[in-house]
């Protein structure tokens, strides 16, 4: 039976053999450059069972707050439309994570306040 580790070891070495290969259209080498720029975490996944492989479940946990930003809450200028993006992912994260969204914010919101 093969081992976790000799899987992990094979899939590493067949990612860099396609990285390494010689490339000659502009496309395939800016993707193989992002590939190999961010190669440190493709298989994060393989070393820390607790990472998911996709973001999906992110993904899907954010599609509500996209619906309801284009459908009104901000979405009539850049400003408005990144804000509510930047909430929306806060008050994501602090749900997977357990933590009060306005308890979260509080501490900056007050120096906002405080600094103008």
């Amino acid at each position: 039976m093969v081992s976790l580790a000799e899987r992990r070891a094979s899939l590493e070495q067949w990612i860099d053999r396609l990285l390494g290969e010689p490339l000659e259209r502009a496309g395939e080498i800016r993707i193989r450059n992002r590939l190999s720029k961010q190669r440190p975490y493709l298989m994060g996944c393989l070393y820390d069972l607790a990472a998911e492989p996709t973001n999906n479940r992110a993904e899907r946990s954010l599609r509500p707050a996209v619906i309801a930003r284009k459908i009104s809450c901000g979405n009539k200028t850049d400003r408005g439309r990144k804000t509510w993006q930047i909430l929306a992912s806060l008050a994501a994260t602090c749900a997977q994570r357990g933590n009060d969204l306005i308890d979260y914010l509080t501490p900056y919101m007050t120096l906002a306040a405080e600094n103008g």
